[in-house]
């Protein structure tokens, strides 16, 4: 745990006052309660770089097509595979694992979808979207290995996720209303393949401090799984999602309590329940008074989603205790 972390938690003690104003200002003296400058200019630096590379990148695109009608194709694909390979250049000519060296990667992986976008707009190839998206991310994959940078790998999985999504959203005209119990169970379980994925690969792969990806991930895989889940209380046809949902919810919430105690991925799976208990409950109280049962529920969300703050803000202070 590096100085920051260390200063949040003597800040989090003096507020529980487990620590008087005297010891948190002798432990400052090793550990300073406030970033130094050289750590601001360096994360702004960080964020000034890779917000140059997006914006660049986008400034190009809508370039390209803001000036459409009036550009000779052989023009557009010139100025944007150069601006590709001067991406390539920039990145090989760069240190290894350099920022200069990531940001030029980034750069290389959004103008490869410009470019696959643009070929396809030309030649109306008639491929779908989500062959689009399916091409991008294939592409793409060597530079997001060899950048090993947390930002390539983001847009690598948002780029996956649209391909999956839009390739599901061809079976169901509107996919979040009106999908088959199958796609929202094929959409949580390839989500879960990307899980871990994130969780086991990456940190082998050379990628650091992963907890934001980690994180992206579990919301995808937690969300059509509690979606499914609580249509099954209601509807027969789901009752495959609901059943999936028990062991798998369980497993996840066991493994991230007991080996990594990530309270966020653990406050998702915790409201995650309590969704799917009241979708539960609703469903038995269906012919039940409608006083009664308007009012049940709303103390078993209130009662439970207290619990579940209070149990997590517990389990907050023993990780942060442990981690010290």
């Amino acid at each position: 745990m590096d100085k920051l972390q260390h200063a949040n938690q003597l800040l989090q003690w003096r507020e529980q006052r487990q620590l008087s104003a005297e010891q948190l200002q002798q432990a400052s003296g090793q550990f300073p309660l406030q970033p130094a400058t050289g750590l601001w200019l360096a994360q702004a630096n960080l964020i000034l770089l890779f917000g140059t590379v997006v914006l660049l990148g986008a400034a190009l695109i809508f370039f390209i097509a803001h000036n459409w009608p009036f550009m000779h194709y052989f023009t557009k694909f010139a100025l944007a595979a150069g601006v590709l390979a001067l991406s390539g250049v920039v990145a090989i000519y760069s240190t290894s694992a350099s920022l200069a060296q990531r940001a030029a990667l980034l750069s290389a992986t959004i103008l490869t979808g410009a470019l696959l976008a643009l070929i396809g707009q030309t030649y109306q190839t008639g491929a779908d979207i989500w062959q689009l998206f399916a091409s991008w991310a294939v592409l793409i994959m060597p530079l997001v290995l060899l950048s090993k940078s947390r930002a390539c790998y983001l847009l690598w999985f948002v780029v996956l996720e649209l391909a999956l999504g839009r390739y599901l959203s061809t079976q169901s005209a509107l996919f979040w209303l009106l999908a088959s119990p199958p796609m929202i169970l094929s959409l949580a379980l390839v989500n879960l393949l990307m899980l871990a994925f994130t969780e086991f690969a990456l940190p082998r792969l050379g990628v650091q401090a992963n907890k934001t990806l980690v994180r992206l991930a579990a919301l995808i895989v937690i969300a059509p799984l509690t979606y499914g889940a609580a249509i099954g209380c209601w509807d027969n046809s789901y009752q495959t999602n609901l059943l999936v949902y028990l062991p798998l919810t369980a497993a996840l919430g066991l493994w991230y309590w007991r080996q990594r105690r990530d309270v966020l991925i653990l406050a998702l799976l915790a409201f995650s329940v309590i969704t799917v208990a009241t979708a539960m409950l609703a469903s038995l109280l269906e012919n039940a008074d409608e006083f009664f049962a308007m009012n049940l529920l709303a103390l078993f969300v209130i009662g439970s989603s207290v619990a579940a703050v209070v149990w997590l803000k517990k389990l907050q202070h023993t990780t942060a205790g442990t981690t010290a």
